[in-house]
């Protein structure tokens, strides 16, 4: 395999790892690593599933769009709007745990009060997608290796003190707490768009990159989760790397902390540069609208609704990954009538494997919206 196909696996694996890494132990702690690793395995095959099925829509249609586009151009115009409130919620969602785990790492290191941390971060970010981020993209492919590289030194520093007696910890009553946190880490489809185009004359190798692009990531979560479960056991703290880190002293408190900035703050900057092109370019808003409300947003939602990381990311997740999922398989099913070019490869119609998608997504909405509710 050529640099392209490795630059397609590394955008779809830089999408999808990304700062959800750091709440996945905490919800696996909350029912065990045996039912965790179990949750993150059924998700994982889903998610390739689905990622199959996208990538099959978008090698069936001459014209590139996003997920919204094929959603209006197969399903019509409830689809599309949809879709966009899919957007909206998943990527406000997600800025918003973002700058609360912000001020958790950074009250973690320094010390101090975590909201004039977030608050400053917010700050420090603002500025930088009023002026813009280039830099991210041209060196993903080496920062996706570096974010891996860095997880498997936190594993193997992490690994001496494993304890096994935290692996056997079981709760079945919080079976469903990691839905959500971990669809929110799952989240990367969109990425697909990028990686045909990468892949240009070169298509035929889209659908290995795809799998392999989402089984890198599945094997990290199982392992990252695995050490830091069984290191800091029921106690794991929602962002991993503040109790992993003080589990193991002050110079992994610097490091793992550091890390989980790094990649939070990258998260963070990612949507909000793809954020402002959708209000400009899409809602045909000027530049100061599009990074107003891509700023001010995250901000009241943050001091008037909600500072709780995990529960943040698991709302994010369910509502938006499940919408967006539906979409995608109800997209895949038409377009094996409707579309406009032959694809490199072609998946079997999958209708009983697609409703299972479906009525799963619907009941983590249902489950999600409920949980709110009460």
């Amino acid at each position: 395999m050529k640099m392209g196909f490795w630059e397609a696996t590394a955008t779809l694996v830089g999408t999808i790892i990304g700062a959800g890494i750091l709440g996945v132990p905490y919800v696996i702690a909350q029912v065990g690593v045996f039912w965790g690793v179990i949750m993150i395995v059924i998700l994982g095959i889903a998610t390739i599933l689905l990622n199959l099925m996208f990538a099959e829509v978008v090698l069936r249609t001459k014209s590139l769009h996003q997920i919204a586009g094929y959603a209006k151009k197969y399903l019509g115009m409830i689809p599309y709007r949809v879709e966009i409130a899919a957007l909206l919620v998943g990527s406000y969602g997600a800025m918003v745990a973002y700058l609360i785990g912000e001020g958790e790492v950074l009250s973690a290191v320094f010390g101090g009060d975590k909201l004039i941390y977030s608050l400053g971060f917010l700050v420090l970010g603002s500025l930088i997608l009023w002026f813009g981020l280039k830099l991210v993209k041209v060196f993903e492919l080496w920062l996706v290796f570096a974010f891996i590289f860095i997880v498997f030194i936190i594993i193997a520093f992490s690994s001496s003190s494993l304890t096994f007696e935290n692996l056997q910890y079981s709760n079945l009553k919080n079976v469903f707490t990691p839905y959500g946190v971990i669809l929110f880490a799952y989240g990367g489809a969109a990425s697909i768009v990028a990686m045909r185009q990468i892949l240009k004359r070169k298509e035929s190798q889209l659908r290995t990159a795809v799998v392999l692009g989402t089984v890198i990531p599945m094997v990290i979560y199982i392992a990252f989760s695995v050490i830091v479960v069984g290191v800091t056991g029921i106690g794991t703290t929602e962002v991993a790397t503040v109790g992993l880190g003080q589990a193991l002293g002050p110079a992994m408190i610097l490091f793992c902390n550091l890390f989980a900035f790094f990649a939070m703050g990258t998260s963070f900057l990612t949507i909000g540069i793809v954020m402002i092109q959708f209000f400009k370019f899409d809602m045909k808003l000027s530049k100061f609208w599009s990074w107003f409300l891509v700023v001010v947003v995250p901000l009241l939602l943050f001091l008037l609704v909600t500072k709780d990381f995990i529960r943040t990311m698991g709302v994010a997740g369910s509502l938006s990954f499940g919408l967006t999922g539906i979409i995608i398989v109800s997209c895949f099913w038409k377009v094996k009538k409707m579309g406009n070019r032959k694809p490199e490869f072609s998946l079997p119609k999958m209708k009983i494997f697609g409703g299972l998608l479906i009525v799963m997504f619907l009941l983590g909405i249902v489950y999600t919206i409920v949980d709110l509710l009460t």
